[in-house]
């Protein structure tokens, strides 16, 4: 089974306060049919003023963090989620990013791949690696509503996988 996930920081990785604040996968099969879903907020332990240009971005607000658990929690919650849906692979958009990011919380996964990187070697020559939204367009057609949110990152990010691993 093949897992997609993406997450939402408080910063960039080369801040060593920024920390993972939202996390979403997606479970599916090797022929791309999506199986399942994991979606938590995190409470970050070091979540100042520094975090309000990131919470701009995906909408959310300090208040949506009241009660969501710390990722010592969510941790071991993905690690079940994983476990029941027999996960073997770990892909992300960015691998880079959010394997740097969700290592900082002790999220230490069986990674596969960048879908990123995957799709600029199919795309036409371009001088940077493509967003999201770019590559949803020339893999699936459409211009995704992509607002940086986690879940619906990671969805869009395993159809465009499913893509990828079907022209392979």
């Amino acid at each position: 089974m093949i897992c997609v996930l993406d997450t939402e920081t408080t910063g960039l990785p080369n801040a060593n306060w920024t920390r993972v604040m939202e996390l979403g996968a997606v479970a599916m099969e090797p022929s791309g049919m999506e199986v399942a879903v994991f979606h938590s907020l995190i409470k970050p332990d070091v979540f100042d003023e520094r975090a309000d240009r990131a919470l701009t971005y995906t909408g959310l607000t300090r208040e949506n963090f009241l009660l969501a658990p710390y990722s010592d929690v969510v941790r071991e919650e993905f690690s079940d989620w994983c476990s029941e849906h027999r996960i073997q692979q770990v892909w992300a958009y960015n691998r880079i990013f959010d394997e740097t990011m969700l290592a900082r919380s002790g999220f230490y996964l069986p990674w596969t791949g960048c879908i990123m990187r995957k799709a600029r070697e199919q795309m036409p020559v371009r001088p940077k690696d493509p967003p999201l939204r770019e590559a949803a367009l020339y893999f699936l057609g459409y211009e995704p509503d992509v607002r940086h949110r986690a879940l619906e990152d990671a969805t869009v990010a395993a159809q465009v996988l499913s893509v990828l691993l079907r022209s392979t």
